[in-house]
């Protein structure tokens, strides 16, 4: 009987384990299924292009940077269509000219840019067009006018501007009164361009030399949005602006810009203690005009950048303009960060012609901590400027030199027997120095020594001798390829 027993047990057990068995051969056969569909859709996904497997969101956010090519861009398949026609943020952009004749696609591109804010050019005031446009002004965020500014502001006379908070106009007018009435329509403006100025922007007043003293000069300027106003640029003639001093207040001002050729009295006139930011650049086709600071010189401590930018036409700063450019060293004593066209060094670096001012004008920048040349022209740089270095070492300054021409110039990097190349010059007097589309012929290449980055200029009789196991060693420099951002990358060998 225990024989028969046993075997009956060894059968149960035998069967279970065949029971197992074939449950596991059925979870096989699933998994292998399974499998098989995971590799069709891999093999399937294989072929869809990278850009098509990004979601509908990101895939606006990269149309946005390319609107401008959004016709193009819908006739690359359906899904991109109507994703470009559905983001109406893709279509706030409206140029007026080029609806010029199609008042029915401006329409179409208003439908579809829905309720977002705006960025209008009114470059035309071609009916139609304009009339429809200005359906919109309720939500107008950016306008630029061209052309016929008068016409066209007198054209927005009987609307509101609520959202305006970015304005440019190339006045071309022959009363200020058409902007005094647009500025008061548009309670939320924040920045202000006008260019082509000659004739005063603000609501005429007493003529020349014969301000009144009995009414308010507040009264003349009422209009204009001073208490939201953060960025202001002005461009054209300012000689014959007669404004008081300390007479217009900016409370919330940050960035002024000026270009013309007599900038003084308009910088004795305003009062902004939230100044940051200054750039100036003198008009081409008006003679310059020097006029000292009248002003306190800690009138505009609070200014932290300043630009100096390039001539219109690329010509060199007049003589007669060097004491103006002078000038603003005092004006603007706190600068911490500056950056100056190449026009600009010889006033900035060479000895100040003005009795009792230090003896260069830059050294008022008594906290200047990053100094910008801007389309560095090695072959016109004076020993005002690199003697200057030389005797501050011990400021910490750090220098970006950028350049757009493509012409190299050996003794920028390669010492002669005679003097250091000005690369040296500089990095010895510098906390750093970087190079922007510098161009450079001397064989250089990287060293990692110190768990850092260094340039190094090899003369060409030792260039053999390079450590091989250097950085980029070897790697020669043409005479016409730039040296773009040394502090960070360097060429691709």
């Amino acid at each position: 009987m225990k024989e028969l027993f046993d075997a009956r047990a060894k059968l149960a057990r035998l069967k279970r384990r065949e029971s197992e068995l074939v449950e596991e051969l059925l979870d096989v056969h699933k998994a292998v299924a399974a499998q098989k569909l995971v590799i069709d859709e891999l093999i399937k996904a294989s072929t869809i292009p990278p850009i098509n497997r990004l979601p509908n969101e990101l895939l606006a956010q990269i149309f946005l940077l390319i609107r401008h090519e959004r016709e193009k861009l819908a006739c690359v398949s359906r899904r991109w269509r109507d994703l470009i026609f559905d983001t109406s943020s893709i279509w706030k952009e409206i140029i007026l000219s080029c609806y010029e004749g199609f008042p029915d696609f401006l329409e179409l591109h208003l439908e579809r840019s829905r309720q977002t804010p705006l960025t209008v050019t009114l470059d035309s005031n071609q009916q139609p067009e304009l009339d429809i446009v200005l359906l919109h002004t309720n939500r107008i965020r950016v306008l630029r006018i061209f052309g016929d500014a008068e016409h066209i502001i007198d054209r927005l006379a009987s609307f509101t501007l609520p959202a305006l908070e970015f304005l440019l106009v190339d006045v071309h007018v022959h009363s200020a009164d058409p902007l005094l009435s647009l500025y008061s329509r548009a309670p939320t403006l924040k920045c202000l361009r006008l260019r082509e100025l000659y004739h005063h922007p603000f609501p005429a007043g007493p003529p020349p030399g014969q301000l009144s003293t009995t009414t308010p000069h507040i009264t003349y300027l009422s209009n204009i949005p001073f208490q939201s106003l953060t960025h202001l640029s002005l461009e054209g003639a300012m000689d014959s602006w007669r404004l008081p001093p300390d007479s217009i207040h900016f409370p919330v001002l940050e960035f002024l810009e000026l270009r013309t050729n007599c900038p003084m009295s308009f910088l004795e006139a305003i009062v902004a203690p939230k100044l940051e930011q200054f750039e100036f650049s003198r008009t081409l086709h008006i003679l310059p005009e020097y006029k000292g600071f009248g002003g306190p010189i800690s009138k505009f401590d609070n200014v932290r950048h300043i630009v100096f930018a390039a001539l219109p036409g690329g010509n060199l700063v007049p003589y007669d303009a060097f004491d103006l450019a002078q000038e603003f060293c005092y004006v603007f004593p706190g600068v911490r960060h500056a950056k100056i066209h190449m026009q600009h060094l010889h006033p900035l670096f060479s000895p100040c012609r003005t009795v009792g001012h230090p003896h260069i004008p830059i050294d008022n920048w008594t906290r200047l901590e990053t100094l910008e040349i801007q389309d560095l022209d090695v072959n016109k740089v004076d020993m005002y400027f690199v003697d200057w270095f030389r005797k501050r070492k011990d400021l910490g300054l750090h220098l970006k030199l950028t350049c757009e021409r493509r012409t190299a110039n050996h003794n920028f990097v390669a010492p002669d027997a005679f003097e250091p190349g000005l690369y040296h010059t500089f990095q010895e007097c510098c906390a750093s120095v970087e190079l922007c589309c510098v161009p450079v012929s001397s064989p250089m290449y990287l060293s990692v020594s110190a768990n850092s980055l260094q340039l190094f200029i090899c003369p060409l009789r030792q260039f053999n001798q390079v450590n091989p196991t250097d950085l980029a060693a070897l790697a020669r420099v043409r005479s016409t390829e730039p040296a773009d951002m040394l502090r960070a990358q360097f060429w691709t060998l």
